[in-house]
């Protein structure tokens, strides 16, 4: 038993409970949905994007739009953004996706990343 163990008998190492090997990961994922628009919000706490399902359906005078919320810490949505960006260079600079424009500072740009189909 280390020393800090004997002085602090509460104190867990984090990075050892939730230590696995890439072998025995294991996905299970209950539920996927399609978006076609996502709201993102940030606080000094985590970032929280909504995926909706964009035009809703009409229901008693209002339009009822399905969507899943998801939280998550600033460094999680920073790996996020930067992931996606480079992703979507990627099909784009492939040829694969015509409508988006990749945008050489995001942060400056007040222009949107799409452009409509004609």
């Amino acid at each position: 038993m280390k020393t800090s163990e004997k002085n602090n008998p509460g104190t867990l190492d984090l990075h050892e409970l939730y230590a696995y090997k890439p072998e025995d990961l294991s996905l299970d994922i209950t539920h996927s949905s399609y978006s076609n628009m996502a709201y993102v919000q940030v606080s000094h706490r985590d970032v929280s994007i909504d995926f909706l399902e964009m035009p809703g359906v009409r229901r008693e005078g209002k339009n009822i739009v399905k969507g899943s919320r998801v939280y998550m810490s600033h460094a999680a949505a920073q790996k996020l953004a930067e992931s996606l960006s480079k992703l979507l260079d990627k099909v784009h600079s492939d040829g694969e996706m015509e409508t988006y424009t990749p945008v050489s500072d995001h942060t400056q740009s007040n222009s949107p990343a799409t452009k409509k189909s004609k």
